[in-house]
């Protein structure tokens, strides 16, 4: 059992609007996103700042007297866009990459064998010390973001202190919020809703009733969950998957959506105030800074 609770951590864009780039083909890291990428962090720097914390995690929790071994990173989907722009390379490969994340399973946290022979009371100690408790818990909010409650006498809070420094929650939830915001104002521009109306027609004659490209992906997510653990069902979600993603990207490259995207971000990011590309900023300068520490 995984007993880090990773997704009290985890602020997910919202992925409105998405499409694929024309031609279809160009390289995922052309695609546009928003605020020059400051919430996008690639696969590799993700990984490292990943480890650096679990470190950071042991380092804690040893001091407070407990045995903790690193969990291994899961598998991130393979598609990050913000706006769920997707390329014909990328849907070949793996289509949207959630039926293959779910077969992957999470991984296995090491402390789970240790922790089940504790008795309760040490193993509720060390979960405390872990996650922290209620008592020093404080909600951080934003613009455009979920509200981030965090419990700061936890090690899982404490490492990332440790890694990003002391303002990166409220950081990452500003940078957030604004970007996010972006996402909103482009899938509501007019360009974008006329070129999703041409995506939804393409989808049509190849036999897809969707009307919106979250809708589209939201179909394999349903099915995801639908199958659970059932490896055969997420085998057929996987096979549907990746029909539905190949589509998906070719009538997003035929309808230019990722063109119309970088155009219409281009127009509300010119409007934006200096707030917001300070927020990006900050948050952009802390990760490079963990970066740095880690020896990336």
């Amino acid at each position: 059992m995984n007993l880090r609770p990773a997704a009290l951590f985890v602020l997910c864009l919202l992925a409105v609007g998405g499409c694929s780039s024309a031609p279809a083909h160009r390289d995922a890291s052309t695609l546009p996103v928003p605020l020059d990428g400051a919430t996008v962090v690639p696969e590799r720097q993700a990984g490292t700042l990943y480890e650096a914390e679990e470190r950071a995690v042991d380092a804690c929790m040893t001091g407070r007297g407990f045995a903790y071994d690193p969990v291994p990173a899961g598998r991130r989907p393979v598609s990050a866009n913000p706006y769920g722009l997707l390329t014909e390379d990328a849907a070949q490969a793996d289509g949207y990459g959630l039926a293959s994340a779910a077969l992957d399973g999470r991984p296995v946290d090491p402390n789970g064998p240790a922790l089940a022979k504790l008795p309760e009371a040490r193993r509720t100690a060390w979960q405390v010390a872990l996650i922290g408790t209620g008592k020093r818990q404080v909600t951080l909010t934003a613009n455009g973001a979920p509200s981030l409650r965090v419990n700061t006498d936890g090690c899982v809070y404490l490492a990332r202190r440790e890694v990003y420094g002391a303002a990166w929650e409220q950081a990452e939830v500003d940078a957030t919020g604004a970007s996010t915001e972006v996402v909103a104002r482009v899938a509501a521009a007019p360009a974008f809703l006329a070129a999703q109306r041409t995506w939804a027609a393409c989808m049509a004659e190849q036999g897809e009733t969707v009307t919106t490209v979250q809708e589209a992906r939201g179909l394999v997510q349903d099915a995801v969950i639908a199958a659970g653990d059932d490896r055969q069902a997420l085998l057929r979600a996987g096979r549907r998957e990746q029909e539905l993603a190949r589509r998906d990207a070719l009538c997003q490259g035929r309808a230019d959506l990722a063109e119309v995207v970088r155009t219409a971000q281009e127009d509300v990011q010119s409007r934006l105030p200096k707030a917001s590309w300070a927020k990006a900023t900050q948050v952009r300068d802390l990760r490079e800074r963990a970066l740095r520490r880690t020896g990336a």
